[in-house]
């Protein structure tokens, strides 16, 4: 983990340096909202999303900036011995601080959440980020499947 960063729940005050992020992914969804600099659509998604006990979004902190950001789902599962599963989608990190060691900070953490809400597994949904974002999965100890990766707990 590089030097004086920190991963934790983000807050609402986040939730700019989120969106500005987001656009990254490229989804024509995030743009818009992101564009539209807070809009009500978006302050009312993450208040939905702040009140659920079963998401969390995480950030990644250095400086007092936000440079990386996913959203984590545990889903109540009536298999596997009712045993949730979890699902991370919105990995990622500021273009200026990528291959630091940021997005894998925040995936640790994920799967750290993960593991201890007694998931048995995790789902890593892609958006097309193209190869190197292919082998960071597998070096994670993901398996590349139909629905994105999924790395078994």
């Amino acid at each position: 983990m590089p030097t004086a960063m920190i991963i934790r729940a983000a807050i609402r005050s986040d939730l700019g340096a989120i969106l500005r992020l987001l656009r990254e992914i490229g989804d024509t969804t995030h743009t818009q909202s992101a564009h539209v600099r807070m809009s009500s659509a978006a302050v009312r998604a993450w208040t939905r999303m702040e009140n659920d006990p079963d998401r969390t979004v995480l950030v990644a902190e250095q400086r007092g900036q936000i440079i990386g950001t996913l959203d984590l789902l545990v889903v109540a599962n009536l298999t596997h011995d009712a045993q949730p599963w979890a699902v991370v989608d919105n990995l990622v990190v500021d273009p200026l601080v990528r291959r630091r060691g940021i997005g894998r900070a925040l995936m640790e953490d994920a799967l750290d959440r993960a593991t201890g809400a007694g998931c048995h597994k995790v789902e890593l949904l892609s958006h097309g980020s193209g190869q190197g974002f292919h082998q960071f999965c597998l070096a994670l100890g993901f398996d590349s499947s139909t629905e994105g990766f999924r790395r078994g707990l």
